[in-house]
């Protein structure tokens, strides 16, 4: 059946669903292993709450129409990436002699601070819209939903490839060299790599179907 997906405003943590006139909410970050592999919110069920109270909905979309969100990522990844053309001058004196354990503990401590902050950023998302409903007290339920187009699964796929290998790539890159300046590099493309889930329930209408 068909259904329309709804952004919340200024939270991509969570998709409105309108599927036959009733409204849902979909968590796109639970669970983890989804926002590594996005594809799986293809091939597997993903748990959906029904808001019911039409006061709740209506304040939903009220305040997504009054609020634009995403401004703040396009802001953050601009400013990431003229930060590092303008440094890029300076990679020589970043390149600090250390130890092969250390230059691996760096490496770990980097991946656990990108974790963290998508983290902190997840639960802030949580937390804003609980102000709103809390999800644990909604029925719940299961739907499997697709890909809106052929362009659409290309985006996701082509996003997930060509992020993930230049992180892998500038990883090992900061491996060999043991320069700083490449570790962050590869830090922000990792951190850009787990927003990639968010494509994969994009505004507009979608094919869907609810499980009994």
């Amino acid at each position: 059946m068909k259904g329309e997906v709804q952004h919340l405003a200024n939270n991509e943590r969570y998709r409105i669903l309108i599927i036959k006139g009733e409204t849902y909410i979909m968590d796109i970050e639970r669970p983890f292993f989804k926002i590594i592999f996005p594809f799986f919110f293809w091939l597997l069920p993903n748990h959906v709450f029904k808001v019911e109270d039409k006061t709740t909905v209506e304040r939903l979309k009220t305040e997504k129409m009054k609020k634009a969100g995403g401004s703040y990522l396009i802001f953050v990844t601009g400013f990431s990436y003229l930060g590092a053309m303008l440094l890029t001058p300076l990679m020589d004196y970043f390149n600090v002699p250390m130890s092969p354990l250390v230059n691996i503990a760096l490496l770990v401590l980097a991946l656990i601070l990108v974790v963290l902050l998508y983290f902190i950023i997840s639960h802030s998302r949580k937390k804003q819209l609980n102000d709103v409903v809390e999800l644990e007290a909604l029925p719940d339920n299961k739907i499997w939903i697709r890909p809106s187009s052929v362009g659409h699964f290309l985006n996701v796929f082509l996003s997930f490839l060509v992020l993930l290998s230049a992180s892998v790539f500038i990883f090992l890159g900061y491996v060999e060299t043991r320069n700083v300046m490449v570790l962050i590099i590869a830090s922000l493309i990792l951190f850009v790599f787990l927003l990639t889930n968010r494509k994969t329930v994009r505004e507009g209408n979608t094919t869907v179907k609810v499980k009994e």
